[in-house]
């Protein structure tokens, strides 16, 4: 028996006791597939040409061209169906084997965006250390340490979190950038001076949260951050004014 054969059988009789899951809606699917023939057909992708500054495409791009301290973000996906059942499962049903594909996802789009750029190392949001105590694991952590294999680029723990905040996405948008103000700091300026560091964060909605700890960052002699998450919050228009799609993460 040749080898993908028997691995076939051990996948079916995985399955059996284990049934395969799509990756992102977590929907029970046969061991031949990865995800589901619906997320297959409409995950909602970020499609071509992308805004830079909010990583939205640039038809649905409503930031005015509004400037962040990171120098660009992107991200693969948009918040919204599936999406948001995978981020649900990544962070809070602790399937944190998914940081694996989800930063696959996260690599292509960033070897499409930065093509150009190149990146002397990978960092994310971190937590406080109560956080960590009570979560064990930080899921932008995970993506970050799986993306930086992806691209052959080492994982450093660049920044800190010094306290407690507000969970983000509980708060108007206009509430969000003094949640997270001078609550991040850098773990060792000497790591950071000179260095081109791709930020990495599970969701990105504002903007409020990268950018401060793209500040940090900055401030400590950074030659560049550039960001990237998973997923983006879109907005909409309402009238004349936008407002951010209301968050179903619980």
């Amino acid at each position: 028996m040749n080898t993908v054969k028997l691995q076939k059988r051990i996948d079916r009789a995985l399955c059996a006791v284990f049934p395969r899951r799509c990756r992102y809606c977590g929907k029970v699917i046969i061991p031949e597939r990865q995800i589901c023939e619906d997320c297959e057909t409409n995950l909602p992708h970020i499609p071509v040409p992308v805004c830079p500054l909010c990583g939205h495409t640039k038809t649905d791009c409503t930031c005015k061209q509004k400037k962040h301290k990171y120098k660009s973000i992107c991200a693969p996906f948009y918040y919204e169906d599936a999406i948001v059942q995978a981020i649900h499962r990544l962070k809070f049903e602790n399937k944190d084997f998914l940081a694996e594909p989800f930063a696959a996802d996260m690599a292509a789009c960033i070897r499409r965006e930065y093509a150009d750029i190149t990146f002397d190392s990978v960092t994310f949001v971190p937590f406080t250390k109560r956080q960590m105590r009570i979560r064990e694991w930080n899921p932008s952590e995970a993506l970050a340490k799986a993306l930086a294999e992806h691209l052959g680029l080492p994982l450093e723990a660049l920044l800190v979190k010094l306290y407690e905040t507000k969970t983000q996405h509980t708060l108007a948008s206009n509430m969000r950038t003094g949640n997270v103000f001078g609550v991040f700091d850098i773990a060792d300026p000497n790591a950071v001076a000179g260095k081109t560091v791709l930020l990495v964060d599970d969701i990105k909605t504002t903007g409020a949260t990268l950018s401060e700890c793209a500040k940090m960052l900055m401030l400590a002699d950074a030659k560049a951050v550039y960001a990237c998450a998973f997923a983006i919050t879109k907005r909409k228009t309402v009238g004349k004014k936008t407002a951010d799609i209301k968050s179903r993460t619980p």
